[in-house]
């Protein structure tokens, strides 16, 4: 469901963020979608991953429906940091 939904992005004329949370199984691969390189976290860091995102990527969307503990972390953070000014849309 990720795939399809970066290829709707770009289809739009959005710009994927390059970062993607997932299992620490996955973390530090590398998956490939609509000719753009998407780098997998895991657990370990996230916040840290997550604050340099949202600053590199001031009109960030965040779709985060993958895996609960990405979840948990990424509302945490933007409850605590008040983002509503950086993120335009939560889904």
């Amino acid at each position: 469901m990720g795939r399809a939904v970066i290829q709707a992005a770009v289809s739009a004329g959005l710009h994927p963020a390059p970062v993607s949370f997932s299992r620490a199984e996955e973390s530090g691969q590398t998956v490939e979608v609509c000719g753009k390189e998407i780098k997998l976290h895991g657990p370990s860091g996230r916040e840290s991953i997550l604050a340099s995102v949202v600053d590199e990527y001031p009109n960030l969307i965040v779709v985060d429906y993958t895996v609960p503990d990405a979840v948990n972390v990424i509302s945490n953070y933007v409850r605590r940091e008040r983002l509503t000014s950086h993120a335009k849309e939560w889904i």
